[in-house]
């Protein structure tokens, strides 16, 4: 299928990922082997499915792909950022009726791939070590433009969870992804990992095992590039139609009759076989002050691990793992000197926040930490901030810094990093 340039995501391949592979090193993001870059005919995703009209049924109200064959999964293009409609039904089913009055329901962003958990988490970790804000989320709600649910909260940076009676009618969520199907390597020109939206219904407050799970293949495009998409295929399939579905050289492939998934405009979801493969719900690393939660440090399995509860206030929030097992801290340094010096000397910050970075200035120049009142970074744009722990752990590691240290009247000190641009660096 030709690829258009300008969707910013390539043709309708996908990156298959070795399970054997760390996938979170850089080394195996960047230097993909083109062995594993297999198109669904190459490499078909195959799902375990039930087939039901009865029951739950779920909708994606944004139309479908016509360039996917029919054994394969229908495919919807979405665009970054947009806001979707989905809808939740039910249907009663004498085979399998419900046992309370309301259920509960996660819908997520997951991947496509047969990711064990662990590489799932790790993918979303080396994500979100790429955006501009630890708050970045993966899937938005507009709650005001939601109808028929209660208790919306959000389960994690992908996930969120509510509850609705299935016998007062359907519910209607409107949601946004805010991920790239590119996003998961740095390399450019790479085909863009399709993933799912998935909706997991609980019938039982404390089951473990969904009573349903729904899914819907996706690809997420930037600057509305799945509208160009949409319409390319659109102008493509009426090429074919018009020339008796043969394009002769235009294409190099004849599209016959019943090949692929005709046009539709709403993406029915489909009805998962599999329940007991715990959803990968990904938290923030923030969250845990940037650990990973490793199956092998935490002492015990994470493939029998409940989807995470909702985020905690900083308050609220432990400084140890379950088992009393510390939390690892990753610290900053930035690179720094007086103004009337010429060599940058490292400040290690530990612990990353103001009370590490006063001391490491306090060590560094001889000024007793306890004594400085006032730390300010000023912007190589020339706006003087005041810094807090966010700016420092997020915003300036590994940046490089004159430091202006000021006494005050009362005996205190003021510290000013004054951000140097690179190209003044070994100037400055």
């Amino acid at each position: 299928m030709p690829s258009p340039v300008d969707s910013g995501i390539g043709g309708d391949m996908s990156l298959i990922v070795n399970p054997k592979e760390e996938f979170f090193t850089s080394e195996s993001l960047i230097e993909r082997s083109t062995e594993r870059a297999l198109s669904h005919r190459d490499s078909p995703v195959i799902i375990p499915k039930l087939h039901n009209a009865l029951g739950f049924q779920y909708v994606l109200e944004a139309p479908i792909s016509t360039s996917i064959r029919k054994e394969d999964d229908r495919m919807t293009y979405v665009n970054k950022g947009q806001f979707y409609t989905v809808s939740l039904d039910y249907i009663p089913d004498p085979m399998k009726p419900l046992k309370n009055v309301t259920v509960k329901s996660q819908l997520m962003v997951v991947f496509r791939e047969d990711k064990t958990y662990e590489e799932e988490i790790k993918t979303w970790q080396f994500w979100h070590s790429r955006q501009h804000s630890a708050k970045q989320r993966i899937l938005e709600v507009d709650s005001k433009n939601s109808v028929g649910l209660t208790n919306l909260e959000e389960l994690a940076h992908n996930a969120v969870q509510f509850y609705w009676n299935p016998a007062e009618g359907g519910v209607k969520i409107s949601i946004a992804v805010q991920c790239l199907s590119t996003d998961f390597s740095n390399q450019k020109g790479v085909k863009g990992l399709p993933l799912h939206v998935q909706i997991d219904t609980y019938d039982g407050e404390n089951d473990k095992i969904p009573f349903h799970r729904g899914y819907c293949q996706i690809k997420v495009f930037c600057d509305k590039g799945a509208n160009r998409k949409m319409l390319h295929e659109n102008r493509r399939d009426e090429k074919r139609r018009m020339q008796g579905g043969d394009l002769g050289n235009l294409s190099g492939r004849k599209k016959s009759d019943g090949e692929f998934h005709e046009g539709c405009d709403r993406s029915e979801f489909y009805h998962m076989k599999e329940l007991d493969k715990p959803a990968a719900l990904f938290n923030a690393p923030d969250d845990y002050d940037r650990t990973y939660l490793d199956p092998q440090t935490l002492g015990y399995d994470l493939s029998d691990m409940e989807p995470m509860v909702k985020r905690p206030r900083p308050s609220e929030r432990s400084t140890q793992l379950p088992n009393n097992i510390p939390i690892q801290v990753f610290p900053v340094m930035l690179y720094v000197r007086k103004r009337d010096e010429q060599i940058y000397m490292p400040l290690h910050v530990v612990p990353p926040s103001l009370v590490g970075l006063a001391q490491a200035i306090g060590n560094k120049f001889g000024i007793d930490s306890d004594k400085i009142t006032g730390l300010f970074k000023r912007c190589a744009k020339g706006a003087t901030v005041r810094m807090d722990d966010d700016m420092l752990r997020h915003y300036v590691n590994e940046d490089t810094f004159v430091l202006d240290v000021e006494s005050n009247d009362d005996g205190s000190f003021s510290a000013t990093l004054i951000e140097v641009p690179p190209q003044y660096q070994s100037t400055a």
